[in-house]
């Protein structure tokens, strides 16, 4: 899972500096805010139930799988019929009148990421993580190649949005592979079977789906709003900031939270389980530390680099939400410990708090006339707390100590404070150039190797431990 998760990031990642060159800030922002509509309009279609397909009964699966299944056809019909009907204004209040064909292409961006979700969730409880690997590794490859394809063809700005679309469906029809057994006896399934099992799993409609939707939706809060005032352009900085950003989280999260789920089922209860968690939580803040603090003293320079002069903006976003992506870094997996302890309500309750306090930070700023970039470091901030919050309660719920949580955070922040200062003495001392700049990366790359050597040995012995009362 680490290594096709890890190829399946590194491909937008590579060619974002040629995308950057072959497209407009307008048509970045247009496709973050794609993605963020259609990742929303995905949990609506699922209300999550796809996640109850790991806990379910062997009898059950088909059930919730019919359910998932007629809920997502339901909505990408609703969704067929909204573009028919006010496509053009649709556009219109999102800052972009003059492309339609986005809102056309958004049933088939929910259905294909779905679908998706729902083949990811049957193959896992085979512990079948090779072929979700190889399906995100099909996703991103197949939407490089038409990205790169469409732009050098002088594509215009809805360009990026149909090669996401193309590389969900290769990512899906490659995952429903390993899931047709269960697909096959959809015919099979009654509507008393159906009812039932929805009835059981409830939790998951009444707390993990607007958990996930308020959720998505405040993420992508800077995107919505901007694009909303029409400031489509701080928008697309914003989203190549936030991807670049968000990639070492995805990453973990898509890596790791599928097996840790897994376990996480297998060891409720146990001792292990906190220990594990604690290792894994430690191996995180310390070894991206240094990372995403050279990203907050550098980001600015390292863009302009990269993705050209005109990106620095960008780059100056990045340096406001290092630090909040650092800390989603380490709450993308043990999420997943809520449904564990059947406790998605704290998670709820968390959220809700978090995205009025983030809707308000995003927002104020604008209406008092102090610009993007104070909106968007306020949105950090309140990003920041949100992900502190989120750690506590999943503790919380877990049974584990939060004293424990406490200390890994503390030497966290420390590791990070004392990285961040020593590359803000370097780019103080020195002129800021290519030099200077490789320097201070490669300094920050090393550290995080050496953190991450020091850290890995025990997530190890855990994760080799066979006896689950092992502490």
């Amino acid at each position: 899972m680490l290594t096709g998760t890890a190829a399946a990031q590194a491909i937008p990642l590579g060619i974002a500096p040629l995308l950057t060159r072959l497209y407009s800030p307008e048509a970045i922002g247009l496709q973050t805010l794609f993605m963020g509509l259609a990742a929303a309009l995905a949990v609506a279609a699922t209300c999550r139930y796809d996640l109850a397909v790991v806990l379910a009964d062997d009898d059950e699966v088909a059930a919730v799988s019919a359910a998932v299944l007629g809920m997502t056809a339901s909505l990408c019909a609703l969704l067929v019929a909204a573009a028919i009907a006010a496509a053009p204004w649709l556009a219109a209040r999102t800052g972009h009148g003059d492309d339609t064909g986005w809102i056309w292409l958004l049933p088939a961006m929910v259905a294909g990421t779905a679908l998706m979700q729902l083949s990811s969730s049957l193959v896992s409880r085979a512990r079948a993580f090779g072929r979700i690997a190889t399906a995100n590794v099909a996703n991103q490859a197949a939407y490089a190649a038409c990205a790169i394809a469409f732009g050098l063809a002088g594509a215009h700005v809805e360009g990026l949005v149909t090669a996401k679309t193309a590389g969900q469906w290769m990512g899906a029809t490659t995952v429903i592979g390993g899931s047709w057994y269960v697909l096959a006896r959809l015919r099979l399934v009654s509507w008393a079977q159906v009812g039932a099992t929805l009835k059981k799993y409830r939790q998951f409609l009444l707390f993990n789906a607007p958990y996930s939707l308020i959720g998505n939706v405040s993420r992508d809060m800077p995107i919505f709003v901007f694009s909303g005032i029409s400031a489509t352009q701080a928008a697309g900085f914003y989203g190549l900031a936030r991807m670049v950003l968000m990639a070492p989280a995805l990453l973990l999260s898509g890596a790791l939270s599928q097996v840790f789920y897994r376990e996480a089922v297998a060891l409720k209860g146990s001792a292990r389980l906190q220990t594990l968690t604690l290792a894994l939580l430690r191996l995180g803040l310390l070894a991206a530390a240094p990372l995403f603090a050279f990203c907050t003293v550098w980001g600015d320079a390292l863009f302009a680099v990269l993705f050209g002069p005109g990106w620095r903006q960008a780059g100056t976003f990045a340096m406001l939400l290092a630090p909040a992506a650092w800390m989603a870094l380490q709450t993308g997996w043990p999420e997943r410990l809520f449904e564990v302890a059947m406790r998605q309500d704290v998670s709820f309750r968390v959220q809700i708090c978090a995205d009025i306090i983030n809707a308000a930070a995003v927002v104020t700023p604008l209406l008092a006339g102090r610009g993007v970039v104070v909106s968007v470091g306020a949105f950090a901030l309140g990003t920041v707390l949100y992900h502190t919050a989120y750690l506590h309660a999943i503790f919380r719920v877990s049974g584990f100590e939060s004293k424990q949580l406490a200390r890994e955070l503390l030497l966290g922040w420390g590791v990070f404070g004392v990285s961040a200062a020593l590359l803000a003495g370097v780019r103080c001392f020195a002129t800021v150039s290519m030099l200077a700049l490789s320097i201070a990366a490669i300094a920050s790359a090393a550290a995080a190797t050496w953190l991450a050597l020091r850290a890995w040995p025990d997530v190890l012995r855990i994760a080799d431990d066979q006896d689950p009362a092992a502490t």
